[in-house]
């Protein structure tokens, strides 16, 4: 070929590059101009279909830590915690996905961005090795509040000057892996863009330049619900695929021998290595099938499935993304949907052709991708979304795991830290870890031991293992298929005659929300039962027979019989635990007569609330405890009443205030959501008709008083917190309404630090304003303290916080509600001085850790002592009430 012909050709294939470009960027043009559905009136936003699958998880009662996502980077070198902490706040003002609650009204849930605020980097001292690891996992496994919000945590763990480890902790329903991409992309940014003293806001287009396009306005993940949802109607031919492709399609039958039923939704992990080279050798049988590492990795999971259960209709969920759409390249938000791959492994006599037959098969699937996997499910009918056992239709699952991603920060060696959680989001997957450099890949198992016993998960773990191993060597091993189904174990059947009380009850609820009457041992799947109608139906039953119950119950159990029995089983170990507890009884010893009417307490699965209960049980008092669902089963079991709800749904805190109700004690805060509170405060008020009503506040709501000696009327000054103003502006809403409409006395109760044996304030000592000293000393480091300082126009150096015990508190705060004080009043069990709080912490941890005096300590800064003069009688502590028997006490938890 000439030089002319071989430059023309060059400018005709550079020619049809340019156009083809053109052609794209016009069809991503028009995509990205399709109208967005408007907004509703208020403001929300509907959920994606994989944001509610989450959200009804957690309604279902499912633990929701499962769907915790921590994103841990080890940072070698200098490190600036304020800079960082600024560079976390812009992304979260940019994103709006991560300052978005998720609530709900009429049993719907929506989503809504709430005024960005900033996220707060916790700093925690402890040594690297397994105390950093400790400190990691509890942080990694603390529950969110969806309702409330934010979805998102931050932590600095200091190993030394300059060693770190940097944590965000996200819920599931705001990202998936491209999300950390892009967050760590970007929070790279901004934290140079900080070190550097430039605005990252203001100064967008120069941190952008390494990525050559200018700083734009981020996509909105509210408007990639809306898009998706108003997008559902038009999936008809996809459902059409979708039903005809899993048509008798049955959960994967994997051996119960062993399995332990108590360990619901735990985790167990079964892992072998294999040789350095295996992940190359997997890619090229990939390459001489035409297929992917996943896909092989795939086909090695049927295979062991295949070998082990003897069936060879199989059904594996693989997790697919939407990120292939316009503009969802730099969204941060839950982008992924489940993909249900289904071959044809009839009649494969080797690795080789099952792996041909699951390449098909997944190909064929990822062209209706886009499907939602919570509408198939709900074309095929719930029979068929679980089997007779109550096992999900996509129980397993596989994947390949890549090396976690890492944050990028100027100046410092970064490197990912893999963070383990417990729970099991899956009954069993199977997973090929590949290798960082210098380390050998491993195959694993990871399964929730309620459903398979160990002695099963290593005979798939060696299947597994053994395909990988076949076709990383380029061999087509010959698949044993002798396992044979596992018959679903047999029913036992109930004697006949008369129903019990209970079980009726069950029939009762399904003719009601099911329009069918079933027998006793009628299906709910079956009678057209789904995931939302199982949480209508235990809402019924709890409402009705005061016994806890979840919508996995519901689930799980399936039939009237099997329900009715459950609910039996919990009224007895209530009705126990109530003939276990101590009479109530008055000072000279005499039995206490109940008293008339119930008192509504909110928060009481909280640290306060619970002792409020007992003592509220103590003195004969009827109790309605507002919990939310998941919830119910901590205190519906010690014979209190449950009212469901939470502090964001408002309609249930109006609900929760009946003609019974003769006293309200509000202890329930979202302490990092003031307008939550405040809505929540006029909600409540709003239902409020008679009786008294008792408000649990804070001394943050003095602020910052110029004398050291607050009594109960000093003024509040500035600055006040965001906390302590949504405290004193319940406190106003308060005085407003008592007293009004048939209304009667009042009490807003200011308490400071609470200490008791409660794992709530367990945490609060460990993670709280007190974390500091706590984990410094834990860790064996040095436990720096505040400069000792005055309040101004007072000499006293001193430099501590007032403190209260759990118990007298809530003596206190049922003494309210009972005779209420008209007023504001402080309830103060003393003063400790952080000095003698970190002695006492090192006594007790048996530290090697000394006291630092004179550094920063944010948080500890308080010098204010506080008068308790209209409790003071109340506020008499009994033996044990000391804080160092508190202290002692939470520590043994």
């Amino acid at each position: 070929m000439s030089s002319g012909t071989a430059s023309e050709a060059a400018r005709q294939e550079a020619l049809l590059r340019l156009a083809r470009r053109r052609s794209a960027d016009a069809r991503a043009a028009r995509r990205q101009e399709r109208p967005v559905p408007a907004a509703d009136d208020d403001g929300t936003a509907p959920l994606s279909h994989a944001q509610h699958r989450m959200w009804l998880m957690e309604r279902l009662g499912q633990d929701g830590t499962v769907y915790n996502v921590p994103f841990a980077t080890r940072v070698r070198g200098p490190f600036d915690a304020e800079a960082f902490g600024r560079a976390l706040a812009g992304l979260v003002r940019r994103h709006d996905v991560l300052r978005t609650r998720y609530g709900q009204r009429d049993g719907e849930p929506y989503q809504e961005v709430t005024a960005a605020r900033r996220i707060p980097v916790r700093t925690v001292d402890a040594a690297a090795g397994d105390a950093a690891r400790k400190v990691l996992g509890e942080e990694a496994a603390r529950g969110f509040d969806l309702a409330a919000g934010p979805v998102l945590r931050a932590l600095h763990v200091r190993h030394a000057e300059n060693d770190h480890t940097l944590m965000l902790t996200f819920h599931h329903i705001a990202v998936d892996g491209g999300s950390l991409d892009v967050i760590a992309r970007e929070l790279g940014d901004r934290y140079r863009a900080e070190l550097e003293g430039r605005d990252a806001e203001r100064d967008g287009d120069r941190v952008a330049e390494r990525h050559a396009e200018p700083e734009h306005a981020a996509p909105r993940y509210a408007d990639f619900a809306r898009r998706e949802q108003a997008g559902s109607a038009a999936l008809d031919e996809g459902l059409a695929y979708w039903t005809a492709r899993l048509a008798g399609a049955r959960p994967v039958p994997l051996p119960r021998d062993g399995a332990e039923p108590g360990g619901r939704g735990e985790a167990r992990v079964l892992s072998v290595p294999l040789e350095p080279g295996a992940a190359e050798g997997l890619r090229a049988a990939g390459r001489a099938h035409r297929a992917t590492l996943f896909t092989v990795v795939l086909s090695a999971a049927f295979a062991a499935l295949l070998e082990v259960t003897g069936e060879d209709d199989l059904v594996i969920g693989c997790a697919s993304s939407h990120r292939d759409t316009a503009g969802a390249r730099d969204l941060v938000g839950l982008c992924v949907n489940t993909l249900p791959v289904r071959p044809d492994l009839a009649g494969a006599a080797d690795t080789g052709t099952l792996l041909a037959r699951v390449r098909d098969a997944l190909l064929e699937a990822q062209r209706h991708r886009h499907v939602p996997f919570d509408l198939m499910v709900e074309r095929l009918g719930a029979t068929a979304a679980r089997d007779a056992g109550g096992s999900p239709l996509v129980g397993v699952t596989a994947d390949v795991l890549s090396p976690p991603p890492a944050l990028r920060l100027a100046g410092a060696h970064c490197e990912p830290v893999d963070v383990e959680l417990n729970g099991a989001k899956f009954g069993l997957g199977l997973y090929l870890e590949e290798g960082t450099a210098g380390s050998a890949p491993r195959c694993l198992v990871r399964y929730d031991r309620a459903g398979l016993g160990e002695g099963p998960a290593g005979r798939l773990l060696s299947a597994f293992a053994e395909a990988l191993r076949s076709l990383a060597a380029g061999e087509s091993r010959p698949l044993r298929t002798g396992g044979g189904r596992v018959p679903e174990p047999d029913g036992v059947p109930a004697p006949d005659g008369h129903l019990p009380a209970s079980t009726t009850a069950v029939v009762d609820v399904f003719a009601e929300l099911l329009g069918e009457r079933p027998g006793p041992d009628g299906d709910f799947f079956l009678l057209g039962g789904h995931s939302l109608l199982a949480v209508r139906v235990a809402e019924r039953l709890r409402e009705r027979l005061r016994v806890p119950l979840t919508g996995l119950d519901v689930l799980e159990q399936r039939t009237p019989r099997a329900l009715g029995a459950l609910l039996d089983e919990r009224e007895r170990t209530r009705t126990q635990a109530q003939r276990q507890r101590p009479a109530a009884r008055t000072s000279t010893g005499a039995a206490r007569p109940s008293a008339a009417g119930t008192v509504l307490v909110t928060g009481g699965t909280g640290g306060v609330g619970a002792f409020v209960l007992q003592e509220l049980a103590a003195r004969g008092r009827q109790v309605r405890a507002l919990v939310r669902p998941e919830s119910a089963h901590l205190v519906a079991a010690d014979g209190v009443e449950v009212a469901e709800g939470d502090l964001a749904d408002t309609d249930s805190l109006r609900a929760a205030v009946t003609d019974e109700v003769t006293a309200i004690i509000h202890a329930a805060c979202t302490f990092t959501s003031p307008e939550v509170d405040v809505a929540a405060m006029r909600a409540l008020l709003a239902g409020w008709r008679r009786g008294s009503f008792v408000f649990v506040s804070s001394v943050d709501a003095y602020g910052r008083p110029s004398v050291a000696d607050v009594a109960e009327d000093t003024a509040p000054e500035e600055p006040l917190t965001a906390y302590g103003r949504a405290k004193l502006d319940c406190e106003r809403m308060l005085w407003e309404a008592a007293a009004t409409a048939g209304r009667g006395g009042a009490a807003a109760v200011r308490a400071p630090i609470v200490w008791g044996p409660h794992p709530r304030l367990r945490d609060q000592l460990r993670w709280g304003a007190t974390g500091a000293l706590y984990q410094a000393a834990r860790a064996g480091e040095p436990v720096v303290l505040p400069a000792a300082g005055a309040v101004p126009a007072s000499g006293d150096p001193w430099c501590g916080a007032p403190w209260i015990h759990a118990a007298a508190l809530a003596r206190t705060l049922v003494t309210c509600a009972e005779h209420p004080p008209h007023g504001t009043a402080n309830a103060i069990g003393g003063h400790v001085g952080w000095e003698e709080l970190a002695t006492e912490l090192i006594r007790l941890l048996d530290s090697p850790s000394t006291t630092t005096p004179g550094g920063p300590a944010p948080g500890l800064l308080h010098r204010h002592h506080y008068r308790a003069e209209a409790l003071a009688e109340d506020l008499v502590p009994r033996p044990g009430e000391d804080w160092r028997s508190a202290i002692a006490a939470m520590l043994a938890l």
